[in-house]
């Protein structure tokens, strides 16, 4: 059989680990909730554990470990920063932590860095030369890939499109702290809060999008309002970071070609030269991308 990594996905409300080998195939994989208040050690405590019971089933000798993790990844595996989702997780040396308590090597990135690494090399950008991932959930987050291989940047935080500035200009609030950055218009959460703000009816996006299709104007308007900023913000940024690939990943991919197709014209709009002709694309993996990325990570892919 081939070499599996084990693989780790930290999120705000569960922990998701497997073994996972080079092609992506998951050969087995097991979760928990996330004891998101109970601090750090808390966490690292639940992943080492679950990781332990999961190497019980290993088919041969497991000797590599990735992880994708909510907050921002320095160079030697540390968060640099993270929302209150994870308490007091800003400031922890994860890589070290869990090389002690696994006995093998980690290597740690972002989970939005590794879905798209997953992307990048497995789905929906394999073959490609770079790409530009924006995953669109309760958040917007965004990664690069350039030759199989998540381009981090100086600070980690290449490719984070979901804090570029929207064109609109409406003052929302970003839970960065900014404001009027795509995040406050593109996400799932935002169009949630701007469809309430209009109609004065809490619906979630699920909700909002049956709406849409029954003719809902404040549906549609909400929808279209985040198709156009989202395209805009993707043709601007990849002016920048010049990809041959933009692909779209996350909850929010649901609303189908109501969200993309407006978002491409906007992007094309946006864009120079020869760019314009770049492809925006769904996502190929699901929610499963980022345990496979790490794994990729693992591996040295």
């Amino acid at each position: 059989m081939s070499e599996v990594a084990l693989a780790v996905d930290i999120g705000g409300t569960k922990i998701l680990v497997g073994l996972v080998d080079a092609a992506g195939t998951i050969v087995m994989s097991r979760q928990v909730a996330t004891p998101a208040r109970d601090g750090a050690e808390a966490i690292i405590a639940a992943v080492a554990a679950l990781a332990k019971d999961v190497l019980l089933g290993a088919p041969s000798p497991v000797g590599r470990c990735g992880v994708g993790t909510a907050g921002v990844v320095g160079e030697h595996g540390e968060i640099t920063s993270a929302t209150d989702h994870l308490s007091g997780w800003a400031g922890t040396q994860l890589q070290q932590r869990l090389i002690e308590e696994l006995g093998m090597p980690v290597m740690v990135l972002n989970d939005v860095q590794a879905s798209g690494l997953c992307e990048g090399v497995l789905g929906a950008a394999s073959g490609k030369r770079s790409a530009l991932i924006v995953a669109l959930g309760t958040g917007v987050g965004g990664s690069l890939v350039r030759n199989g291989q998540v381009e981090r940047g100086a600070y980690g935080i290449a490719g984070s499109v979901g804090h570029h500035l929207s064109p609109l200009r409406q003052g929302r609030p970003c839970p960065c702290g900014g404001t009027d950055h795509l995040e406050a218009y593109a996400s799932g959460t935002a169009m949630e809060i701007e469809y309430a703000r209009r109609t004065g009816h809490e619906r979630n996006l699920r909700e909002i999008a049956a709406l849409a299709e029954t003719d809902d104007a404040e549906a549609q308007a909400v929808i279209a309002e985040a198709a156009e900023v989202l395209g805009a913000v993707l043709g601007s940024a990849n002016n920048v970071v010049d990809a041959e690939i933009i692909v779209v990943a996350g909850g929010v991919l649901a609303l189908g070609d109501r969200l993309l197709a407006p978002a491409r014209a906007a992007a094309k709009r946006e864009a120079l030269g020869l760019s314009k002709a770049v492809e925006i694309v769904p996502a190929k993996f699901g929610p499963t991308a980022c345990l496979i990325g790490a794994a990729l990570a693992a591996f040295g892919t």
